[in-house]
């Protein structure tokens, strides 16, 4: 992950950037004082009855504490994934994040689409933001690391990250499942109030196109340059 924000032109965008360190120093203030989490983690029932509709945001934002593998790896594709859909255009990329947050909130109260209630849900968060970018440019190639698969279409990433979701880290393949739906519906919502509204559509001054400078995905020579770059190639 280091090796790809090194390559970055300009570093990460600063909503990514923001996101991903309020996610480090949150985990290192509750390994520090862990009586913080009860009053940040989503709690249904304080939100609906006590009104602290602040733990709608700090669940996004948190680990919970616990800095496994799993949110390593996490980061890893928050900062690539997640920095290619944002790039040049966070005002689009904030939308994506109302809505998709928004949903991940509306279906863990309801309980559907087999979600089970949690108090941090920025786990899902970020899978439904790395599938976003695979739904952008379905048929544009990108990798899985570390796992040794030759480049595949990016629509095949979201159901290979379940598997690996599940195989690796032993998790419930319904717990993949509202992420990956609200992922879709996202896209849709965002596409179509991109036409409706076109300035969405338009990059920051100085942004780079989607998918043309950065690693991950090969459709261009210099995006190519970047993944090889972050496997030490």
């Amino acid at each position: 992950m280091l090796g790809a924000i090194r390559h970055m032109n300009g570093g990460l965008p600063p909503i990514i950037m923001a996101w991903c360190i309020l996610l480090l120093v949150t985990t290192v203030l509750f390994n520090q004082y862990p009586e913080y989490k009860k009053d940040l983690h989503l709690h249904w029932k304080s939100v609906v009855h006590k009104q602290q509709y602040h733990r709608l945001l700090t669940t996004f934002l948190c680990f919970g504490g616990k800095f496994d593998m799993s949110c390593m790896i996490n980061l890893f594709f928050l900062a690539q994934s997640g920095a290619r859909v944002e790039q040049g255009r966070s005002l689009r990329f904030l939308l994506c994040l109302f809505i998709a947050g928004g949903l991940l909130c509306w279906v863990d109260y309801r309980k559907v689409l087999f979600a089970v209630r949690t108090p941090w849900l920025s786990h899902r968060l970020i899978f439904s933001v790395i599938c976003l970018e695979s739904w952008s440019d379905p048929m544009n190639l990108t990798t899985l690391p570390p796992l040794p698969l030759p480049p595949f279409p990016s629509f095949l990433l979201p159901p290979l990250l379940s598997i690996q979701s599940c195989l690796l880290f032993g998790n419930d393949f319904k717990s993949v499942v509202a992420p990956l739906a609200i992922s879709v519906g996202t896209h849709m919502i965002v596409s179509v109030l991109t036409l409706l509204f076109p300035p969405l559509a338009r990059y920051n001054q100085g942004g780079m196109v989607f998918g043309d400078n950065w690693g991950g995905t090969l459709g261009g020579g210099r995006g190519k340059e970047r993944l090889d770059s972050m496997f030490g190639q």
